[in-house]
């Protein structure tokens, strides 16, 4: 669904339209992410867009904009370490959210930063789980893409799950949490 609307949108606007349909993608993994922590969201349209909202533009658009040029210049190298740092950057948007959520300001980079030291030794594992959804993807192709409908949230859903299993909620901290724990580190 978000890419068929990512897509019309891209192509009304062109250049715009991509900056729009990456934040929609932004979106769409945060509605997945609050759907599998259990909370309660009446209306998950409106919920796509919730990149726009809660002081999440600015982050979730460089996170995304600097995501979206450092897998193209790794491309420009070679077509592996592209993929490679596809992979370790997966996460940003998950974690750009959790740390925005727990009232934390979030850099630039720091989101792509954290993605990359999270994914450390877990690409291959996540390749494979991703991997695992080709079949079904094959699949709906052959059913002329109606299948989307289903894969699609079943692929985000089971994404949002890794990530919640891999981090856990170590980005889920308060900014005064994270003060605290500076201060007793600093006094022992």
């Amino acid at each position: 669904m978000t890419a068929i609307i990512g897509g019309l949108i891209a192509g009304a606007t062109r250049g715009i339209g991509s900056i729009i349909a990456g934040l929609i993608t932004a979106g769409y993994a945060f509605t997945f992410l609050d759907l599998v922590a259990g909370k309660k969201e009446t209306n998950y349209f409106s919920a796509m867009f919730s990149a726009f909202t809660n002081r999440r533009l600015i982050p979730v658009f460089l996170t995304w904009l600097l995501q979206t040029i450092f897998v193209l210049l790794w491309m420009i190298l070679l077509i592996v370490p592209g993929i490679i740092k596809a992979l370790a950057y997966s996460q940003a948007f998950f974690i750009a959210k959790d740390m925005v959520d727990s009232g934390r300001e979030v850099q630039a980079t720091e989101a792509i930063t954290k993605s990359k030291q999270l994914m450390d030794g877990h690409k291959w594992e996540f390749f494979v789980l991703q991997l695992s959804f080709l079949g079904w993807a094959i699949l709906c192709i052959f059913i002329c893409g109606i299948g989307f409908l289903w894969l699609r949230p079943y692929m985000q859903t089971t994404n949002a799950l890794y990530y919640r299993q891999l981090a856990k909620d170590q980005f889920r901290t308060s900014a005064a949490d994270v003060n605290e724990m500076t201060n007793n580190l600093e006094t022992m």
